[in-house]
């Protein structure tokens, strides 16, 4: 018997050799990493003191935040609050559309305030009133054109919320479309270049904010030509605050708020955006503004620090981890994490580059467009960008479709399908063992126990 044995297991082993199979191991998961750009700067030192009370500067295509003082502090906004309502009214209404001046709109209004004595029943158009709003600052016309977007001032201002909330404003709220005071109506700096950020995305807007001087024709109750010139005085050549890069902006003043200012300019391969709030006047503002835009364009410059920054596979592993949790389910993938790398990098010309730091942080809040959280990156502690983290690789293991699509496209980890070629490996060696020692036992078993039993003498019956 010990000698069947030993074949049987001669048998297996020359079998083994020949199918070339080795035992499996448990493979690692990994997540692969990709090469991602991110671009940072904050407060380096050095920065010259401002008067107002709040103020950022940020790059106007990434966002990244280069300096900012209490700019999470709500301030009332005063007429830079006009930026959002052109903006919607540009983006939401017809420009070719009649304004009619309604009574609410005329009388609605500090008489004051800012305006260009339109009459009740007067008509002009979309276009024409939004000259009026963003060179003139007419408070009358920024109501009038609530009214024809969204039929009333009450639903003009719920869009503005909306909208506000949807570019990330968590400080923010309008009731009214001209800034005119209100205790309810707030915002902060860093909210309004975020709005401002919005809003230089439209060229239509970009060309009414840059105008300096625009002529509304007579109408039905105005017989005369109204003359309109910037207010926003960094723009005209002939002011002690004329700023050559400035390329727009919106001025604001209440007594409860100050001088309040938005601007953005471009020069050295940057373009900025300088938001100013609570200054005692708009002269500290033109002030404060040319201050920090001088400082920065002189010495911050416009670079490809991060070009290599490539995603861990502890990053990956987190990433895999996280949506492992919210979805209830195993990964059958390889995550691949990435940033857009085409993003521009202001840093400072002295800034120690060790004191940046990047952080990983997924979030469920854009999964269905693909992303997985955001990139924060940091100077000294301090965020000052975050970026969209994209993923691809994962296979929810509860998702029959996408498993199927994952094995045919090669989607699956390969770990997992070495794994399972081994399993149909071991699935034939078993069934072909089994064969051979069905074979081995009728040959050196049973047949010998035949043949024996063959050759007994029968006992005969008396």
């Amino acid at each position: 018997m010990m000698k069947a044995i030993k074949k049987i297991i001669s048998y297996i082993m020359i079998l083994t050799l020949l199918l070339g199979i080795s035992v499996p191991c448990e493979a690692a998961q990994t997540g692969n990493t990709v090469t991602a750009t991110t671009s940072d700067a904050t407060t380096v030192g050095g920065f010259p003191q401002i008067t107002s009370t709040s103020a950022i500067v940020i790059d106007a295509q990434s966002g990244q935040i280069i300096y900012e003082k209490n700019s999470h502090t709500r301030q009332y906004p005063a007429s830079i609050t006009k930026i959002l309502t052109a903006y919607l009214a540009i983006t939401n209404g017809d420009l070719n559309a009649t304004i009619t001046m309604s009574d609410e709109a005329v009388w609605g209004i500090d008489r004051n305030s800012s305006h260009i004595a339109l009459d009740v029943g007067e008509q002009i158009s979309m276009s024409d009133a939004l000259y009026a709003v963003m060179l003139m600052s007419a408070n009358e016309a920024a109501w009038a054109i609530a009214e024809q977007v969204s039929g009333s001032l009450e639903n003009f201002v719920q869009l503005m919320n909306d909208t506000a909330r949807s570019l990330g404003c968590k400080d923010t709220h309008f009731t009214n479309a001209n800034g005119l005071h209100d205790p309810e109506h707030y915002t902060t700096a860093y909210d309004m270049a975020l709005i401002t950020k919005q809003a230089l995305t439209s060229k239509t807007f970009c060309e009414y904010a840059s105008e300096t001087y625009h002529e509304i024709p007579p109408t039905n109750k105005n017989s005369e030509t109204r003359y309109l010139t910037q207010g926003n005085r960094m723009m005209l050549s002939n002011s002690e605050y004329y700023y050559s890069a400035c390329q727009g902006g919106k001025t604001g003043y209440t007594d409860d708020a100050g001088g309040t200012l938005v601007i953005w300019a471009e020069k050295n391969d940057m373009q900025l955006i300088c938001v100013t709030m609570g200054a005692p006047d708009n002269g500290t503002n033109y002030n404060d503004t040319i201050t920090l835009l001088n400082y920065i364009y002189n010495n911050f410059s416009n670079t490809t620090l991060l070009s290599d920054y490539e995603f861990d596979a502890e990053e990956a592993t987190k990433a895999q981890d996280f949506l492992n949790n919210y979805y209830g389910c195993e990964n059958l993938g390889t995550m691949h994490l990435s940033v857009d790398n085409n993003q521009p990098f202001i840093l400072a010309n002295n800034a120690d580059r060790e004191q940046l730091q990047m952080d990983f942080v997924p979030s469920a809040d854009r999964l269905e467009e693909g992303y997985i959280g955001t990139l924060e990156i940091s100077y000294e502690g301090s965020v000052c960008l975050t970026l969209p983290v994209s993923y691809s690789g994962y296979v929810n293991s509860n998702d029959e479709v996408a498993v199927s699509e994952a094995y045919k496209n090669g989607g699956i980890r390969p770990a997992l399908l070495k794994e399972k070629k081994s399993y149909v490996k071991y699935i034939i060696i078993g069934f072909i063992v089994l064969g051979i020692l069905a074979l081995f036992i009728y040959a050196n078993v049973y047949e010998p126990r035949k043949r024996k039993n063959r050759r007994k003498p029968r006992s005969r019956r008396r």
